[in-house]
C-alpha cells in the first residue's frame, strides 16, 4: 500500500481538476479538463474519466475521492440537481469512478471536502470546524470530531441558500435574501454594478461603461482606496456575518474558515466579519471562535477528497501524517 497513490478530484460547473496525492505527501500529477456542463451527464463523466486516466498512468492507485456539486445520497448517486450542471441528478457517480478508475471511490458534496481538507491541513486540531467558501456560489462544509456533517443525501450545510435579508436580492435559486446574492463571486460585481451610479470613482466609471465586472475587480478596487469598492464590499461583508451568526447558534465550532476564489482579494473580509459576527449572535456563542482565512486556497477540495479516500484505507495517525507533508507542500 505504501507506494499506491491517492486520487482527488473535484467536479464543477467550469471544469474537472484532479491531483494525485502520493504516499509521501507530494502532489505528482495533476489534470484539469472543462467540463461540458450544458452537454448532459454523460459527457462530463467522459472528461471525468480522461482526467482519471491521466493522473492514474503513473503508477497504482489506491483509492479516488471526489467532490461534486450539490447532494449525494450514501451510496454515492446524485441525489439533488445541480444548479451548473445540467442533467446531473441521478447519475450513479460512485460506480462510474469506480468503474473508469479500477479502484474504490468515494463521493462527497464539495463543500464538505473543501472543510474535511482544511480540517486536515490544520494537524486535526480543531474539535468542530466551519468551513465557508466563496466563489461562483457559497458552499460550507462543517467537520466535527473527525466527521462530515453531511445529514440527508449530503446536502447539509447549503448555506448560500440561507435567508439573511427576507424580501432582499433575488437569488439563482429563487428565493429572496440569500447569502449567496450578496456575497458570492458574481453577485458583488452584480452589485457594484447597480450601485455605481452613486460614486465618480474609477470602478463606478468601469462599471457604467459596460465592462464586466466581477469579485476580482472589486478587490483590486478596493486596495486602491475606491469608494464604490468599499460600499459593495461592506454589503458582502454584512450579509456573510449575518449568515455565520446564525451559523454559530446552531453548530458552535471553534474555528471559522472563509475560502474560496473570492478570498484571494478579498485581504480584510476575515477581520471584517470576525469583528461583527458579534452582532448577529448570543454572546456566548461567538466567544473564543477563531476566525482564519482559508490555508488552501483552491486546493482544499482536492486535498479533501484524496485523504477522505485515504481515510478508508489508512488509520488516524497515518492520515495525519500523510495530511501534515501534503499540507506543508501545498501552502
Amino acid at each position: 500500500m505504501e507506494d499506491r497513490a491517492y486520487l482527488g478530484l473535484d467536479i464543477g460547473g467550469q471544469s474537472v481538476k484532479g491531483f494525485r496525492l502520493e504516499a509521501d505527501g507530494r502532489v505528482s500529477l495533476r489534470a484539469a479538463m472543462a467540463t461540458p456542463a450544458s452537454s448532459g451527464a454523460d459527457a462530463v463523466l467522459a472528461v471525468v474519466a480522461a482526467v482519471l486516466a491521466e493522473l492514474s498512468g503513473q503508477g497504482d492507485v489506491a483509492t479516488v475521492g471526489a467532490g461534486t456539486p450539490g447532494g449525494v445520497d450514501s451510496s454515492g448517486r446524485v441525489a439533488v440537481d445541480a444548479a451548473n450542471i445540467s442533467g446531473w441528478k441521478g447519475v450513479d457517480l460512485r460506480s462510474a469512478i469506480a468503474k473508469a478508475a479500477g479502484v474504490p471511490s468515494y463521493v462527497r458534496n464539495d463543500g464538505n471536502l473543501a472543510a474535511y481538507g482544511e480540517w486536515a491541513a490544520r494537524g486535526f486540531a480543531s474539535r468542530a470546524l466551519l468551513f465557508v467558501g466563496l466563489g461562483t456560489g457559497i458552499g460550507a462544509g462543517y467537520i466535527a470530531d473527525g466527521r462530515m456533517l453531511g445529514g440527508i443525501d449530503d446536502k447539509a450545510l447549503e448555506m448560500g441558500h440561507v435567508i439573511v435579508y427576507p424580501e432582499g436580492r433575488r437569488c439563482a435559486c429563487g428565493c429572496a435574501g440569500c447569502a449567496e446574492a450578496y456575497a458570492s463571486g458574481p453577485s458583488i460585481g452584480r452589485i457594484a454594478v447597480e450601485m455605481a451610479r452613486g460614486f465618480q470613482t474609477p470602478l463606478a466609471r468601469a462599471a457604467l461603461s459596460g465592462s464586466r465586472i466581477n469579485a476580482r475587480e472589486v478587490y483590486e478596487a478596493l486596495a486602491k482606496g475606491d469608494d464604490l469598492a468599499k460600499a459593495v464590499h461592506a454589503t458582502a461583508a454584512e450579509a456573510l456575518s449575518r449568515l455565520i451568526g446564525q451559523a454559530l447558534a446552531f453548530l458552535a465550532p471553534d474555528t471559522v474558515i472563509l475560502g474560496g476564489g473570492v478570498l484571494a482579494g478579498a485581504t480584510s473580509l476575515v477581520a471584517d466579519v470576525a469583528e461583527a459576527v458579534p452582532s448577529y449572535v448570543y454572546p456566548a456563542a461567538s466567544a473564543g471562535v477563531r476566525f482564519e482565512k482559508a490555508l488552501l486556497g483552491s486546493e482544499a477540495g482536492l486535498l479533501g477528497a484524496a485523504l477522505y479516500g485515504a481515510s478508508t484505507l489508512l488509520d488516524r495517525e497515518e492520515l495525519r501524517e500523510l495530511a501534515g507533508k501534503a499540507a506543508e507542500r501545498l501552502r
